[in-house]
């Protein structure tokens, strides 16, 4: 049994993280607030990919997880707006430029959407840091803006990889 602490909030990077471990022969097994945890396995033995599954009816996530299932694959865990998937060998997601368009454009909205909360959230705080000058409020009003920018980020990241892949279609 082996622990990692790690924050993603790039699908892409996360699947990488997840890999590069099973490549070195350790499968995920559990994740709770950042902390991974692995176990032994065959090095190389699975492929793990991400998906977004918050934008998804309940019927839909059950569609995918049977699709998965149906393909030797596995749900792992499902964590906030993702679902962390793996199966032994190769296999991915979205196969062809146009299905992982569509894939990250949802991921974009939702990273915009988030986004948009955090700067709204701010300004009460940033208003109350003004007026009272009271640190806890600051800090608050930072906290929520610097959020707001690691979001802005990941929907820079996405449009990047959305017009990379329009190139290839």
């Amino acid at each position: 049994m082996m622990k990692k602490f790690k924050l993603y909030y790039d699908k892409d990077k996360e699947e990488a993280f997840l890999n590069e471990m099973s490549g070195k022969g350790y499968a995920m097994k559990h994740f709770f607030l950042g902390l991974y945890t692995f176990e032994k396995c065959q090095p190389g033995e699975y492929t793990y990919r991400v998906d977004l599954i918050s934008d998804k009816t309940v019927e839909q996530r059950n569609e995918l997880y049977d699709l998965i299932r149906d393909s030797g694959g596995e749900l792992v865990q499902t964590w906030g707006i993702w679902a962390i998937f793996r199966k032994k060998g190769n296999f991915e997601l979205y196969t062809d430029p146009e299905s992982q368009i569509k894939q990250f454009r949802r991921i974009r909205t939702i990273f915009a959407r988030l986004a948009l909360v955090e700067f709204l959230l701010s300004i009460p705080q940033w208003y109350n840091a003004i007026q009272t000058k009271e640190p806890m409020f600051i800090l608050m009003a930072m906290l929520l803006t610097l959020i707001a920018f690691v979001f802005l980020k990941q929907v820079r990241t996405c449009t990047k990889k959305i017009t990379e892949l329009e190139k290839l279609g």
